[in-house]
Protein backbone atom coordinates (compact mmCIF):
# COMPACT_ATOMS: atom_id res chain seq x y z
CA UNK A 1 0.00 0.00 0.00
CA UNK A 2 2.68 2.41 0.97
CA UNK A 3 4.80 1.70 -2.27
CA UNK A 4 1.99 2.00 -4.80
CA UNK A 5 1.30 5.96 -2.79
CA UNK A 6 4.91 6.13 -3.53
CA UNK A 7 4.82 5.21 -6.99
CA UNK A 8 2.74 8.31 -8.09
CA UNK A 9 4.38 10.68 -10.43
CA UNK A 10 2.27 13.23 -9.20
CA UNK A 11 0.86 14.74 -5.90
CA UNK A 12 -1.28 17.48 -5.26
CA UNK A 13 -1.91 19.53 -1.69
CA UNK A 14 -4.97 18.57 0.12
CA UNK A 15 -7.26 21.54 0.04
CA UNK A 16 -9.85 19.18 1.21
CA UNK A 17 -7.86 17.79 4.22
CA UNK A 18 -11.02 16.04 6.82
CA UNK A 19 -9.80 17.67 9.76
CA UNK A 20 -9.47 21.66 8.03
CA UNK A 21 -12.98 20.90 5.88
CA UNK A 22 -15.02 19.88 9.16
CA UNK A 23 -13.50 22.66 10.85
CA UNK A 24 -15.01 25.45 8.67
CA UNK A 25 -18.24 23.77 8.16
CA UNK A 26 -18.69 23.94 11.22
CA UNK A 27 -17.39 26.88 12.82
CA UNK A 28 -17.61 28.89 9.95
CA UNK A 29 -21.38 27.90 8.19
CA UNK A 30 -23.43 26.87 11.35
CA UNK A 31 -26.67 28.09 10.67
CA UNK A 32 -29.35 28.36 8.06
CA UNK A 33 -29.89 30.96 4.90
CA UNK A 34 -32.40 33.43 4.45
CA UNK A 35 -33.58 35.59 1.48
CA UNK A 36 -33.37 38.84 1.68
CA UNK A 37 -35.91 40.42 3.33
CA UNK A 38 -37.44 37.24 5.74
CA UNK A 39 -37.92 37.53 9.01
CA UNK A 40 -35.71 36.13 11.43
CA UNK A 41 -37.04 32.82 12.55
CA UNK A 42 -36.61 30.76 15.79
CA UNK A 43 -34.00 27.88 15.57
CA UNK A 44 -36.09 26.08 17.71
CA UNK A 45 -39.33 25.85 15.11
CA UNK A 46 -36.72 24.17 12.58
CA UNK A 47 -35.91 21.70 14.55
CA UNK A 48 -38.81 19.76 13.65
CA UNK A 49 -37.79 19.66 10.26
CA UNK A 50 -36.13 16.75 8.88
CA UNK A 51 -32.02 17.32 9.47
CA UNK A 52 -30.72 14.57 7.03
CA UNK A 53 -31.36 15.84 3.46
CA UNK A 54 -27.79 17.63 3.10
CA UNK A 55 -26.51 21.15 3.22
CA UNK A 56 -28.44 21.90 0.04
CA UNK A 57 -32.35 22.85 0.17
CA UNK A 58 -34.54 24.51 -2.01
CA UNK A 59 -31.47 25.82 -3.52
CA UNK A 60 -29.63 27.27 -0.79
CA UNK A 61 -26.72 26.72 1.18
CA UNK A 62 -27.59 25.83 4.70
CA UNK A 63 -25.28 23.71 7.36
CA UNK A 64 -28.09 24.39 9.89
CA UNK A 65 -29.49 21.15 7.93
CA UNK A 66 -26.76 18.54 8.68
CA UNK A 67 -27.50 15.69 10.92
CA UNK A 68 -27.18 16.32 14.30
CA UNK A 69 -26.61 12.76 16.04
CA UNK A 70 -25.52 9.14 15.13
CA UNK A 71 -28.51 7.28 15.83
CA UNK A 72 -26.65 3.78 15.63
CA UNK A 73 -23.74 3.99 18.61
CA UNK A 74 -21.27 4.54 15.43
CA UNK A 75 -18.71 6.66 17.71
CA UNK A 76 -18.38 3.05 19.54
CA UNK A 77 -17.51 0.75 16.87
CA UNK A 78 -13.72 -0.63 16.41
CA UNK A 79 -11.04 1.98 17.07
CA UNK A 80 -7.81 2.60 14.47
CA UNK A 81 -4.51 2.35 15.20
CA UNK A 82 -1.50 2.99 12.90
CA UNK A 83 1.12 0.53 12.23
CA UNK A 84 3.57 3.79 11.77
CA UNK A 85 3.55 6.02 14.72
CA UNK A 86 6.94 8.41 14.09
CA UNK A 87 10.07 8.88 11.67
CA UNK A 88 7.60 10.00 8.99
CA UNK A 89 8.54 11.17 5.41
CA UNK A 90 6.38 14.31 5.55
CA UNK A 91 6.72 13.85 1.27
CA UNK A 92 5.81 10.22 1.03
CA UNK A 93 1.55 10.58 1.17
CA UNK A 94 0.72 7.33 3.88
CA UNK A 95 3.72 9.05 5.76
CA UNK A 96 1.84 12.02 5.57
CA UNK A 97 -1.88 11.22 6.19
CA UNK A 98 -0.83 9.78 9.25
CA UNK A 99 1.65 12.31 10.73
CA UNK A 100 -1.18 14.83 10.19
CA UNK A 101 -3.20 12.69 12.05
CA UNK A 102 -0.71 12.28 15.15
CA UNK A 103 -0.70 15.94 15.11
CA UNK A 104 -4.37 16.87 15.09
CA UNK A 105 -5.66 13.05 16.53
CA UNK A 106 -3.64 10.62 17.46
CA UNK A 107 -2.73 6.65 16.40
CA UNK A 108 -3.12 4.69 19.21
CA UNK A 109 -6.91 4.64 19.10
CA UNK A 110 -8.37 6.73 21.92
CA UNK A 111 -10.94 9.22 21.56
CA UNK A 112 -9.77 12.97 20.64
CA UNK A 113 -11.22 16.31 22.34
CA UNK A 114 -11.24 19.17 20.61
CA UNK A 115 -11.82 22.07 22.94
CA UNK A 116 -12.12 25.44 21.53
CA UNK A 117 -12.67 29.72 22.55
CA UNK A 118 -13.91 31.17 18.98
CA UNK A 119 -14.25 35.16 18.38
CA UNK A 120 -17.28 36.43 15.58
CA UNK A 121 -16.41 39.02 14.20
CA UNK A 122 -18.32 41.19 11.58
CA UNK A 123 -17.34 42.90 8.85
CA UNK A 124 -19.22 45.35 6.99
CA UNK A 125 -18.86 46.95 3.58
CA UNK A 126 -17.59 50.18 3.37
CA UNK A 127 -17.98 51.12 7.29
CA UNK A 128 -16.25 49.49 10.13
CA UNK A 129 -17.67 46.25 11.95
CA UNK A 130 -16.12 44.42 15.17
CA UNK A 131 -17.35 41.48 17.49
CA UNK A 132 -20.36 40.43 17.32
CA UNK A 133 -20.22 36.97 19.37
CA UNK A 134 -18.25 34.51 21.26
CA UNK A 135 -18.47 30.71 21.16
CA UNK A 136 -17.22 27.75 22.87
CA UNK A 137 -17.05 24.82 21.19
CA UNK A 138 -15.67 21.32 21.24
CA UNK A 139 -14.87 18.77 18.30
CA UNK A 140 -15.40 15.04 19.49
CA UNK A 141 -13.40 12.92 17.04
CA UNK A 142 -12.60 8.95 16.82
CA UNK A 143 -10.96 7.19 14.30
CA UNK A 144 -12.22 3.76 13.42
CA UNK A 145 -11.56 0.48 11.41
CA UNK A 146 -13.72 0.95 8.32
CA UNK A 147 -17.09 -1.54 9.16
CA UNK A 148 -16.77 -3.59 5.34
CA UNK A 149 -20.49 -3.75 5.86
CA UNK A 150 -20.88 0.22 5.54
CA UNK A 151 -17.86 0.71 3.32
CA UNK A 152 -17.32 -1.83 1.21
CA UNK A 153 -15.20 -0.17 -1.94
CA UNK A 154 -12.47 0.95 1.43
CA UNK A 155 -9.14 0.41 0.08
CA UNK A 156 -7.05 -1.35 2.27
CA UNK A 157 -5.18 1.57 4.76
CA UNK A 158 -8.35 3.44 5.15
CA UNK A 159 -9.87 4.81 8.24
CA UNK A 160 -12.99 6.40 8.99
CA UNK A 161 -12.86 9.62 11.60
CA UNK A 162 -16.09 10.24 13.22
CA UNK A 163 -16.69 14.01 13.83
CA UNK A 164 -19.43 15.03 16.67
CA UNK A 165 -19.76 18.82 16.93
CA UNK A 166 -21.24 21.18 20.12
CA UNK A 167 -20.93 24.57 20.22
CA UNK A 168 -23.02 27.50 22.13
CA UNK A 169 -22.57 31.38 21.85
CA UNK A 170 -20.96 33.32 24.00
CA UNK A 171 -21.74 37.45 25.25
CA UNK A 172 -18.17 39.20 23.74
CA UNK A 173 -17.82 41.04 26.83
CA UNK A 174 -17.75 38.11 29.33
CA UNK A 175 -17.31 34.89 27.03
CA UNK A 176 -20.32 33.20 28.92
CA UNK A 177 -23.73 31.64 27.58
CA UNK A 178 -25.98 33.68 26.70
CA UNK A 179 -28.90 32.98 24.56
CA UNK A 180 -30.38 36.29 23.69
CA UNK A 181 -28.33 39.52 22.56
CA UNK A 182 -28.77 42.69 20.75
CA UNK A 183 -27.09 42.75 17.39
CA UNK A 184 -25.25 46.11 17.98
CA UNK A 185 -24.61 46.66 14.29
CA UNK A 186 -28.26 46.86 13.38
CA UNK A 187 -30.56 46.62 16.62
CA UNK A 188 -31.88 43.58 15.95
CA UNK A 189 -32.47 40.85 18.81
CA UNK A 190 -30.79 37.62 17.99
CA UNK A 191 -32.12 34.57 19.68
CA UNK A 192 -29.32 32.05 19.65
CA UNK A 193 -29.65 28.16 19.91
CA UNK A 194 -26.78 25.91 20.24
CA UNK A 195 -25.68 24.31 17.22
CA UNK A 196 -25.05 20.34 17.28
CA UNK A 197 -23.81 18.22 13.90
CA UNK A 198 -22.37 15.00 13.04
CA UNK A 199 -19.96 13.89 9.83
CA UNK A 200 -18.42 10.91 8.70
CA UNK A 201 -15.09 10.89 6.29
CA UNK A 202 -13.67 8.18 4.97
CA UNK A 203 -9.70 9.08 4.76
CA UNK A 204 -7.97 7.23 2.47
CA UNK A 205 -3.97 6.20 2.92
CA UNK A 206 -2.85 7.89 0.07
CA UNK A 207 -4.40 11.23 1.38
CA UNK A 208 -7.41 11.90 -0.15
CA UNK A 209 -10.85 11.80 1.70
CA UNK A 210 -14.73 10.80 1.17
CA UNK A 211 -17.24 12.76 3.67
CA UNK A 212 -20.11 9.91 3.41
CA UNK A 213 -22.86 12.53 4.30
CA UNK A 214 -21.73 15.42 1.40
CA UNK A 215 -19.56 13.26 -1.08
CA UNK A 216 -20.73 16.57 -3.17
CA UNK A 217 -18.36 18.54 -1.32
CA UNK A 218 -15.52 16.35 -0.65
CA UNK A 219 -14.78 12.62 -2.76
CA UNK A 220 -11.37 11.87 -3.57
CA UNK A 221 -10.39 9.89 -5.86
CA UNK A 222 -8.93 6.93 -3.48
CA UNK A 223 -5.56 6.18 -5.67
CA UNK A 224 -4.99 10.10 -5.96
CA UNK A 225 -1.90 11.12 -3.75
CA UNK A 226 -2.62 14.40 -1.68
CA UNK A 227 0.26 15.92 0.62
CA UNK A 228 -0.85 18.27 3.03
CA UNK A 229 2.29 20.90 4.06
CA UNK A 230 3.68 19.90 7.86
CA UNK A 231 7.00 22.53 8.49
CA UNK A 232 9.96 22.18 11.02
CA UNK A 233 9.40 25.79 12.75
CA UNK A 234 12.52 25.39 14.89
CA UNK A 235 11.63 22.79 17.83
CA UNK A 236 8.24 22.85 17.16
CA UNK A 237 6.49 20.95 13.30
CA UNK A 238 3.59 23.36 11.94
CA UNK A 239 0.52 21.38 9.71
CA UNK A 240 -0.86 23.74 7.33
CA UNK A 241 -4.15 23.08 6.32
CA UNK A 242 -5.68 26.44 5.28
CA UNK A 243 -7.14 26.90 1.55
CA UNK A 244 -10.19 27.99 0.08
CA UNK A 245 -13.82 26.30 0.66
CA UNK A 246 -13.47 24.96 -3.00
CA UNK A 247 -16.09 23.44 -4.30
CA UNK A 248 -18.70 26.40 -6.16
CA UNK A 249 -21.73 27.30 -4.72
CA UNK A 250 -24.23 30.06 -2.63
CA UNK A 251 -21.55 29.49 0.38
CA UNK A 252 -19.16 31.27 -1.61
CA UNK A 253 -16.95 33.97 -0.89
CA UNK A 254 -15.42 31.19 1.76
CA UNK A 255 -12.09 31.27 3.27
CA UNK A 256 -10.60 29.52 5.63
CA UNK A 257 -6.99 28.73 7.32
CA UNK A 258 -5.98 26.43 9.96
CA UNK A 259 -2.65 25.50 11.55
CA UNK A 260 -1.54 22.75 13.91
CA UNK A 261 1.37 23.36 16.50
CA UNK A 262 3.37 20.41 18.06
CA UNK A 263 6.81 19.56 19.33
CA UNK A 264 8.58 18.22 15.75
CA UNK A 265 10.43 15.65 18.24
CA UNK A 266 6.72 14.34 19.73
CA UNK A 267 5.75 13.87 15.76
CA UNK A 268 8.67 12.09 14.73
CA UNK A 269 9.29 9.87 18.12
CA UNK A 270 7.03 6.37 17.34
CA UNK A 271 7.22 6.13 21.08
CA UNK A 272 4.92 9.36 22.22
CA UNK A 273 1.09 9.08 20.83
CA UNK A 274 -0.97 11.23 21.86
CA UNK A 275 0.84 13.91 21.81
CA UNK A 276 0.40 17.67 22.94
CA UNK A 277 -0.88 19.83 20.48
CA UNK A 278 -2.74 22.90 19.18
CA UNK A 279 -4.37 24.73 16.95
CA UNK A 280 -5.10 28.44 15.44
CA UNK A 281 -8.28 28.99 12.74
CA UNK A 282 -9.52 31.89 10.77
CA UNK A 283 -12.65 31.37 8.57
CA UNK A 284 -15.20 34.05 7.14
CA UNK A 285 -18.75 32.77 5.92
CA UNK A 286 -21.65 34.93 4.81
CA UNK A 287 -23.95 36.69 7.87
CA UNK A 288 -26.89 35.83 6.31
CA UNK A 289 -26.46 32.35 6.75
CA UNK A 290 -27.38 33.01 10.69
CA UNK A 291 -30.55 34.20 10.26
CA UNK A 292 -30.21 35.20 13.92
CA UNK A 293 -27.93 38.29 12.94
CA UNK A 294 -30.80 39.73 11.10
CA UNK A 295 -29.01 40.33 7.73
CA UNK A 296 -30.97 38.94 4.54
CA UNK A 297 -29.64 37.39 0.80
CA UNK A 298 -28.87 40.72 -0.38
CA UNK A 299 -26.55 42.06 2.37
CA UNK A 300 -22.74 42.12 2.24
CA UNK A 301 -22.16 41.78 5.58
CA UNK A 302 -19.78 39.10 6.37
CA UNK A 303 -18.87 36.91 9.59
CA UNK A 304 -15.15 36.29 10.31
CA UNK A 305 -14.16 33.92 13.10
CA UNK A 306 -11.17 33.50 14.56
CA UNK A 307 -10.42 30.19 17.10
CA UNK A 308 -7.72 29.28 19.74
CA UNK A 309 -8.20 25.70 20.71
CA UNK A 310 -6.37 22.11 21.54
CA UNK A 311 -6.46 18.84 21.84
CA UNK A 312 -6.88 16.23 24.93
CA UNK A 313 -7.79 12.50 25.02
CA UNK A 314 -9.39 12.23 28.30
CA UNK A 315 -12.77 13.58 29.63
CA UNK A 316 -10.29 14.78 32.48
CA UNK A 317 -8.20 16.79 30.28
CA UNK A 318 -10.89 19.18 28.48
CA UNK A 319 -11.03 22.55 30.38
CA UNK A 320 -13.24 23.15 33.43
CA UNK A 321 -14.55 26.16 31.43
CA UNK A 322 -15.78 23.49 28.99
CA UNK A 323 -16.91 20.99 31.50
CA UNK A 324 -19.26 23.41 32.90
CA UNK A 325 -20.68 25.07 29.54
CA UNK A 326 -20.89 22.24 27.33
CA UNK A 327 -19.89 18.75 28.59
CA UNK A 328 -22.50 19.34 32.12
CA UNK A 329 -25.11 20.16 29.19
CA UNK A 330 -24.39 17.63 26.63
CA UNK A 331 -22.77 14.71 28.70
CA UNK A 332 -24.12 12.55 25.36
CA UNK A 333 -21.56 13.78 23.00
CA UNK A 334 -17.93 12.56 24.67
Amino acid sequence: MADEARAAAAVAPDHHDPVRRSMLAAIGGTLGVLTAGSAINSLSAQEGEKDSEGVYRDGVFSSYYRPKRFENNEMDRQPWTADITGNFDTNHPYHNRLARMKMSNNLSGKRTYVPMLIRKVLARPDIPGGVLLGSAAMFTWQLQVPDPDEFPDAPEGSMVMRTVYTALYLDPETMEPVERIVNPFNGVAMELEDYLSIETFLLFPTGGSRLVQEPEFMDDDPDAPKLTLIKQWGDDAVLFMGGTYSEPGLHQPRFTELQWRCSYADLMDPEKDPIESYYSFTGISKAYEKPWTGYGYEDGEMLVDSAIGKKVHSVDDIPDYHKRVLVEKYPDRI
